[in-house]
C-alpha cells in the first residue's frame, strides 16, 4: 500500500490518501448525467473520459488527509437530495461526492487530482452506461464487485471505530462547509448535452 498525494488544480488545497492500492479502493467510471453535470458546472468538460465518464475512486474518508487549504472546502448539491459534491473553492476542482452523512464511509474521489493514478489498478467499473455520450460504453460492468467492495471497506471501518472520520463531515456529522444547492438556471446549463 501506497500514499498518494492529491492536491486542487491551482494547489491551494492539498492532501494525501494514505494506504492506496487496488485493494483499499474501487476505480471507477460512470457515466450519470449528475456526475457529468457536476463536471461541467466546475469547468472540468475536458477532464472526462469518451463518452462522458467520470473517472472516480471510491475510497475510505479515514484515509484522506488535507494537510493545506482545508479552508477551500466547498460543497454543492444539483439538488436538493443529491449527493454532496465536494470542490476546491480557490479553483473550482472537483474534490469527492458522499452522501449527506458519515453514517455511509465513503467518498468517490475525483481522480485527476491525484498525482499517481497507477496504484488503483485499472478500472474495474463502468456504472450509469446507459447515460453515456457517443463513444462510450453500453454496457454496465462491475457493480456487483464496487457494492461488494463498498460494504466490505465499510465494515471494516465501523469494526476499526475509523467509520466516521471524514473530512468533509465535523465530529457531529455536519458538513465542514454548507452545501448549497445550485440554481435552476446553473442547473438547466449544468445539464445542457
Amino acid at each position: 500500500m501506497t500514499d498518494v498525494a492529491f492536491s486542487c488544480s491551482c494547489g491551494t488545497l492539498k492532501g494525501v490518501l494514505h494506504d492506496a492500492s487496488p485493494s483499499s479502493a474501487c476505480h471507477l467510471m460512470c457515466f450519470c448525467k449528475d456526475c457529468r453535470a457536476f463536471a461541467r458546472h466546475m469547468g472540468q468538460l475536458d477532464a472526462l473520459e469518451p463518452g462522458g465518464g467520470s473517472p472516480i475512486v471510491q475510497v475510505l474518508p479515514a484515509r484522506l488527509e488535507i494537510t493545506q487549504g482545508a479552508e477551500q472546502i466547498a460543497c454543492l448539491r444539483l439538488s436538493a437530495k443529491g449527493l454532496h459534491r465536494w470542490y476546491a473553492a480557490c479553483c473550482k476542482t472537483p474534490l469527492a461526492n458522499t452522501t449527506g452523512s458519515p453514517r455511509l464511509p465513503f467518498a468517490g474521489m475525483w481522480r485527476p487530482i491525484f498525482a499517481q493514478v497507477e496504484v488503483f489498478g485499472p478500472v474495474v467499473t463502468y456504472g450509469f452506461t446507459k447515460a453515456a455520450l457517443p463513444g462510450g460504453p453500453r454496457k454496465d460492468k462491475g457493480l456487483g464487485r464496487m457494492l461488494g467492495g463498498l460494504l466490505k471497506r465499510s465494515l471494516a471501518a465501523y469494526l476499526n471505530g475509523t467509520a466516521r472520520q471524514t473530512p468533509f463531515f465535523d465530529a457531529g456529522g455536519a458538513p465542514v462547509a454548507t452545501p448549497q444547492v445550485i440554481s435552476a438556471e446553473a442547473r438547466s446549463a449544468a445539464y445542457r448535452e
